[in-house]
């Protein structure tokens, strides 16, 4: 299936694309016309069965920076894979499911369509006890965190934080928030409160994050889990970062949501043609796919292509 969006999401793969201290090559413009001509993929692995259980998953080597080719023929076949999954917990075991599977969003939802003068299509809801908590997030086209009365018909803005994920902690509501495009990736963990009762709600950067993050799971111990567009970080309850995972290979791959094992030893992490399992007792990562039926795969003309510009080793 031919993508629309080719020449844009290739442009952009090449120009943020890590390569980890080692020099960009000058042609990669080249590659993005070349691809743009023949791309089209070969996967029908969307037409597949698979088993949710993770446990029941293969291992798919990363190939090494070392040889440049393969690994940019790899990233560029899952980047544009089509299938992208989610990780959940249900009965203690880790599941994955294909995103185009989901039905609704199973979180809570308000009974109304939120707009603003600004802003319609929320993203993240989390209900409180005057109304609800709603963020705007458009990437680089705007975004916002409001709060709507329980019927809708009242709203204020809050702030101009590009919200990620609410979530609750000993102290209170908090939030991830941030943002990744082209080349730039910022982001933080924010605290929502309302000093008195009849007061509005406000919003407070608790601490800055290295990179934008895009999903987060708490341990029991209060200790959070961050998936950021360019590693793993965790944060204690002194909000104190640690990085568990530096240059992870997950930056085009646009990770979506996370969940802990059951025994909160390791952290599996959805994302565009891979479920990451991540020790944190190792710091080990593994990617891994129901079968390897379901990798995409380039034209072998592109395989070329990519080798070519690359050089392969």
């Amino acid at each position: 299936m031919f993508k629309t969006d080719f020449v844009w999401l290739s442009f952009k793969n090449f120009k943020d694309i890590k390569f980890r201290g080692r020099e960009r090559p000058s042609n990669y413009p080249l590659i993005t016309i070349l691809l743009f001509l023949s791309f089209c993929s070969v996967s029908n692995a969307n037409k597949l069965s698979y088993d949710r259980n993770i446990a029941q998953w293969q291992e798919v080597a990363i190939p090494p920076w070392s040889d440049k080719g393969s690994r940019m023929v790899w990233d560029y076949a899952a980047n544009y894979s089509e299938l992208s999954w989610s990780v959940f917990k249900k009965d203690g075991q880790v599941l994955a499911q294909l995103n185009e599977e989901i039905v609704g969003n199973q979180s809570a939802h308000p009974n109304f369509t939120p707009l603003t003068k600004e802003f319609s299509g929320a993203s993240t809801f989390f209900p409180v006890n005057n109304g609800w908590l709603i963020g705007f997030n458009h990437g680089e086209f705007g975004a916002a965190l409001y709060w709507f009365s329980r019927n809708g018909r009242q709203h204020y803005k809050i702030s101009n934080h590009q919200i990620v994920n609410f979530f609750i902690t000993k102290e209170g509501i908090q939030a991830i928030e941030g943002l990744a495009h082209m080349g730039m990736s910022t982001g933080s963990v924010i605290r929502i409160t309302r000093p008195k009762k009849n007061s509005r709600w406000h919003a407070s950067t608790i601490t800055q994050l290295p990179f934008a993050p895009l999903a987060i799971s708490l341990k029991n111990d209060g200790v959070k889990l961050i998936t950021l567009s360019d590693c793993l970080v965790s944060l204690d309850t002194e909000n104190k970062v640690q990085t568990l995972l530096y240059f992870a290979p997950w930056d085009s791959f646009y990770p979506n949501s996370s969940v802990l094992s059951q025994d909160e030893q390791k952290l599996f992490i959805g994302m565009r043609q891979f479920v990451g399992e991540f020790d944190l007792n190792t710091k080990k990562l593994r990617l891994l796919v129901p079968s390897k039926e379901f990798l995409n795969k380039l034209p072998k003309d592109d395989e070329d292509r990519i080798r070519k510009t690359y050089g392969s080793e």
